[in-house]
């Protein structure tokens, strides 16, 4: 009788005949084998295997197209900390306010992933993803009038109506603007974000990981071309309607490039209740949701950070183009590692980890560019992975037909730290001084973000161990 096993870490291709039991493993533990969770079954419309059948070929062009998607989206949403300090200098509003202003351009992606995943189903990647991009210049457009004459000029300051400039400005405007280029950011990503994983298995990760680089080059990219238009005859506004125009121009073109390789067998599925029955899934709930609080910080306040610490703005601007660098650069990493040994799980809880220490070791004592460096680094790098892993790990514990799904439902816990993260920063910053106070006026809130990450990555500790202890052989 034919061998009909099949070699761990091989994922089969669709033949219509049920999968044989496979024994327990080091890739496998027994633990999961005969699980009554939903997560550890495959999906009921969807019970028939997949072979490794890699596909570069066309997996490649795919990878291209969604990194420029991100590229673009969020980069612009990165970059927006430079808008935010030429907003504080002009006393546009406080720090507080534009930290809820930052946080509506982040919150609506896990707000709407659910309706967004069901669109892309729906619609097709392309559709989602042009639809983004007409969203995201409108909300710059939007956002350039919403500023109006913005300036960090001393002779210039705010009405009493949060006008600012000769050229005028709204700061409901700009909650409109931030709301638009949300949803585009949400359409956009959902079209892009996991696209490229189905066309790979031993380099998922990698894979996944040159997608989302592509953002912090694109926030470094935006972030210095933003303060550099800013600082010119262009001003604040029209460096805004340019970065609306570029984004369309390389937005629409890409989108056409978001082929989807196979449809999931429920189009219509992007929420499954009996998950939340499963220990697994709600412990990467919850860690996603708390590592969510502080992801974005860094980059809308490093800027302003800067410029408390008595260095020049454009230096600022340096130090968030570093950052996104470092995000970049460290989402490759991660990714090599998690396609490694290592295991993904295990790379996210690293990341995680590194995070909280770079927060509450260095960057609540830096007073000096040489530490900011350090910080922008070691955090950079690893915030940026704990993003980009989440698909390789969902596909690694709930297996590749429920990625989508799976990733739509833990996605939608990032929506109160994206919400609450930078508010609850800038509500402690101006609590305890405000920007003009010094950089001890950021401790308390450092502090704050630094512990929830250090719980997250506790949690995806305990995670692992459930999957398969502490075992070195045990690839998680």
């Amino acid at each position: 009788m034919a061998d009909t096993s099949v070699p761990p870490g091989i994922q089969l291709r669709r033949t219509g005949v049920p999968p044989p039991a496979a024994p327990a493993t080091a890739d496998r533990p027994a633990s999961l084998i005969g699980s009554n969770n939903l997560a550890d079954q495959q999906d009921e419309n969807d019970n028939a295997p997949y072979v490794d059948d890699e596909d570069p070929a066309r997996g490649w062009p795919v990878v291209f197209g969604a990194s420029a998607m991100l590229f673009v989206t969020l980069g612009l949403v990165y970059s927006f900390g430079i808008v935010q300090d030429i907003l504080i200098s002009a006393r546009f509003a406080s720090a507080s306010v534009l930290g809820w202003a930052s946080s509506l351009s982040i919150v609506m992606m896990p707000v709407l992933a659910v309706p967004c995943t069901n669109a892309v189903h729906r619609f097709g990647n392309r559709a989602a993803s042009i639809a983004g991009s007409l969203l995201l210049a409108a909300g710059y457009l939007c956002m350039s009038w919403a500023v109006g004459s913005a300036t960090d000029s001393p002779g210039q300051s705010p009405t009493p109506t949060s006008t600012v400039g000769d050229g005028g400005g709204s700061l409901p405007l700009l909650f409109v603007a931030q709301a638009l280029v949300g949803t585009g950011y949400a359409l956009a990503f959902w079209a892009s974000n996991s696209i490229a994983a189905a066309y790979f298995t031993r380099h998922r990760a990698l894979a996944v990981g040159i997608v989302y680089s592509a953002s912090g080059i694109g926030g470094a990219a935006f972030s210095l071309a933003l303060q550099a238009m800013a600082a010119s005859p262009l001003r604040l506004p029209w460096s805004l309607r340019v970065c609306a125009a570029v984004a369309l121009a390389i937005t629409l073109p890409c989108s056409f490039l978001l082929v989807p390789r196979r449809r999931p067998a429920d189009a219509s599925a992007a929420f499954k209740p009996a998950l939340l029955k499963d220990p697994s899934f709600v412990l990467l709930l919850v860690a996603t949701g708390l590592a969510t609080f502080p992801i974005f910080v860094p980059p809308f306040f490093l800027p302003t950070y800067a410029t408390s610490a008595g260095l020049d703005r454009s230096v600022g601007a340096a130090l968030v183009a570093g950052y996104n660098l470092a995000s970049g650069l460290g989402r490759i990493l991660f990714g090599v590692l998690a396609d490694s040994a290592f295991g993904p799980v295990s790379a996210l809880g690293f990341a995680l980890f590194l995070a909280a220490a770079s927060i509450l070791a260095i960057w609540t004592v830096s007073n000096s560019l040489a530490t900011l460096i350090l910080f922008l680094v070691v955090n950079g790098s690893s915030s940026g992975a704990i993003l980009s892993l989440q698909p390789p790990v969902n596909a690694a514990i709930f297996g590749i037909h429920q990625a989508a799904l799976t990733l739509s439902m833990t996605t939608s816990s990032r929506a109160f730290g994206m919400a609450f993260g930078g508010p609850i920063a800038g509500y402690l910053l101006d609590a305890f001084g405000g920007p003009h106070a010094g950089t001890q006026a950021y401790r308390p809130a450092l502090l704050v973000m630094g512990s929830l990450c250090l719980l997250s990555a506790s949690l995806i500790a305990a995670l692992r161990y459930r999957l398969g202890g502490f075992r070195l052989d045990a690839r998680f």
